[in-house]
């Protein structure tokens, strides 16, 4: 009796314990087929929820050869997450191109769960796709000469309209970008391509630049493409076309900008309305994101998001509606290298009110280039964002309840505390920062330098920089005091019953 109730008691324990772990966020590591890549940077691009309750990410990857520092190589594809955030498989689409990076874009979703979507590598090579949550793929060339396309979506009629910016070469001293948008088959041959604007209406920076690009885009209610736009004079605009790509209307917002935004647009689900804002700066900050909705006959500003310390989103990258308000997703630090850096979801009404704010401290996936939010059938929210620099931490998925409070019963979270080190590759010093979880009165770490072949090179002593943060520099010496050769070395570091390790590359 007393053997039965010592086991009854010690399963509760263990499972409390389980519970009281958080378990909503979950980081994917990306296992590419190029085993000769020192690095590589991750760029998520959209999620597509599967039937199974799992996801579907779709995404860029660029990576640096490890016998040729300085030749990089690219490619794209998919990652299937299951329902408890491991990850099922990874496609890449394996063109390699060494000229030009290839980017994947989804155009839909079926029932099923398969995605459809387009690759595009600038100049000539572009292809149609699906895949299904099974990795069952198809793929076929299309020809999209100059151009990279930022968005698709399907047209009523299974057709696709797509949205991004194409060059024009023959426009000296320097060649000029326009506004593109094209109307596709449902088989990806081209019907028609419009560029705007038209020469007679461009706007020339003072670097001599003719730029446009159309970045986002939803639907009208009369299934007619509404574009968000940034022109040379980096006015956030927004476009509406035909489906052959015709100008209906261009309204802009007047707010001139020294630097390329990002626009994203949203429909809200219960009166469709259109929503969409854009990052401003302002007296050489950007610390403003503006919320304009698309009137019939022309936009109102709703409201703006003063950003003005670390409680603030740096720059919001993804929005998505929901009922009468919005999420948005982003990312604020206080340098371009900074230890301070951390993801927000926010929810706000269309009156400006702040609903709730999540953030989560991202020390290591620093700089983030892109990020995506969207909603599961059970109205929980997906967050995936991933590193710009030496991120070989792959991407990280948060799941979260509508009300903004974690969502346990999801992904499992691995050990946050993480070593950063940089420059990666390194050449004559490397600094070494490692952040713990929650702050500790421990003085020091003891960090392990190991070979590719798992010798013990040499060991440091991390020190405790401020709060959780420890810190110390390595300059490339082994045990004996002599310099290491070049090639590949592991850090490791044991820490709270974890251990946790990071890849750099030596070369002198």
């Amino acid at each position: 009796m007393r053997q039965k109730l010592f086991i009854s008691l010690l399963l509760l324990f263990m499972v409390s314990g389980m519970l009281a772990q958080e378990r909503y966020i979950r980081n994917i590591p990306i296992i590419l087929p190029y085993p000769d890549f020192i690095w590589y940077q991750y760029t998520s691009k959209q999620i597509f929820p599967c039937p199974d309750g799992g996801v579907m990410v779709l995404g860029d990857c660029t990576g640096q050869y490890e016998m040729d520092p300085d030749r990089y190589a690219a490619d794209c594809g998919v990652i299937k997450l299951n329902a408890e955030g491991n990850c099922e498989w990874q496609w890449w689409s394996r063109d390699f191109n060494c000229e030009s990076a290839p980017q994947i874009i989804g155009i839909d979703q079926e029932a099923d769960g398969t995605v459809n979507f387009l690759i595009n590598t600038p100049p000539e090579h572009s292809q149609i796709g699906w895949i299904d949550p099974q990795e069952n793929y198809s793929l076929e060339d299309i020809h999209l000469p100059n151009c990279v396309l930022n968005k698709a979506l399907r047209l009523p009629n299974n057709d696709i309209f797509a949205i991004g910016r194409i060059y024009d070469y023959n426009s000296p001293p320097f060649y000029g970008v326009h506004a593109l948008f094209m109307h596709l088959d449902s088989l990806g041959d081209t019907l028609s391509t419009c560029h705007y604007p038209p020469d007679t209406l461009w706007v020339v920076s003072n670097l001599g630049l003719k730029w446009a690009q159309a970045y986002d885009m939803e639907l009208d209610t009369d299934n007619m493409p509404v574009s968000t736009c940034q022109f040379t004079d980096r006015f956030a605009s927004v476009v509406k076309t035909d489906w052959d790509g015709n100008l209906i209307w261009r309204r802009d917002t007047n707010t001139a900008h020294t630097d390329e935004i990002k626009i994203p647009i949203t429909k809200l689900p219960l009166t469709n309305e259109l929503i969409f804002g854009y990052n401003a700066y302002n007296n050489g900050l950007w610390n403003q994101f503006c919320i304009y909705q698309v009137l019939p006959d022309g936009l109102d500003s709703l409201f703006t998001i003063q950003m003005t310390d670390s409680t603030c989103v740096g720059s919001y990258y993804s929005m998505i509606g929901y009922n009468q308000g919005i999420y948005l997703s982003g990312y604020y630090g206080d340098s371009e290298w900074t230890l301070n850096a951390h993801e927000y979801i926010s929810s706000y009404n269309l009156t400006g009110e702040a609903i709730w704010t999540w953030s989560y401290s991202s020390m290591l996936n620093f700089r983030q280039c892109t990020d995506c939010i969207t909603l599961l059938p059970n109205s929980n929210i997906i967050h995936v964002f991933s590193s710009w620099s030496f991120g070989n931490d792959g991407l990280t998925v948060v799941t979260l309840h509508p009300n903004g409070t974690p969502n346990d019963d999801e992904y499992i979270q691995k050990p946050i505390n993480k070593i950063l080190a940089y420059p990666n590759p390194m050449r004559s010093f490397l600094n070494i920062d490692f952040k713990l979880e929650r702050n500790t009165t421990q003085a020091t770490y003891q960090l392990q330098i190991y070979n590719i072949k798992g010798q013990l090179v040499r060991m440091i002593n991390l020190d405790k920089k401020s709060g959780n943060i420890y810190s110390s520099v390595w300059d490339g010496t082994d045990l004996h005091g002599k310099l290491c050769a070049n090639g590949t070395y592991i850090l490791r570091l044991d820490s709270n019953n974890n251990t946790t390790s990071s890849k750099i590359v030596l070369i002198k």
